[in-house]
């Protein structure tokens, strides 16, 4: 049986991925603005558990966590980790502390990157553990 890793790129992780792009954006909204910011990241995460009722049914059920499970998961943290940053930068800036630049500078332009590196890490560390999959990978050499 061969599956075509193009459904899952192009279906699957590159919506994830346009997902937390929208999620992330909230650092170019001043902390102020804390309504539209965590707006944002709410419906963002509510957008996120909806889609993965969407793919659940073209995903095979096992007992163990796959490649996009693991995606899956890490997807979920990146999408709330947006709100708790929200929170803490609007009390800095309600305290008149300027750390909430320095915070909304380094998520602005690094978040998504940390994202990407880990989902990286994700796939390499499962493919060198899966023969299968290392041959699945292949392609990539």
């Amino acid at each position: 049986i061969q599956r075509e890793y193009e459904y899952y790129i192009f279906k699957v992780i590159c919506p994830i991925i346009l997902i937390l792009l929208v999620c992330w954006s909230v650092f170019w909204i001043h902390p102020k603005e804390i309504e539209s910011r965590l707006t944002i990241t709410v419906v963002c995460l509510l957008s996120l558990i909806a889609y993965n009722f969407v793919i659940d049914e073209d995903l095979p059920k096992l007992s163990y966590l796959t490649i996009i499970d693991y995606i899956i998961l890490l997807s979920y943290v990146f999408a709330t980790i947006p709100n708790f940053l929200t929170i803490g930068s609007f009390e800095l800036h309600r305290q008149r502390n300027n750390k909430w630049k320095k915070i909304d500078r380094n998520s602005k332009y690094y978040g998504l990157p940390i994202y990407i590196c880990l989902v990286l890490i994700i796939i390499t560390i499962n493919a060198s553990n899966n023969p299968h999959t290392a041959a699945f990978l292949g392609f990539l050499r």
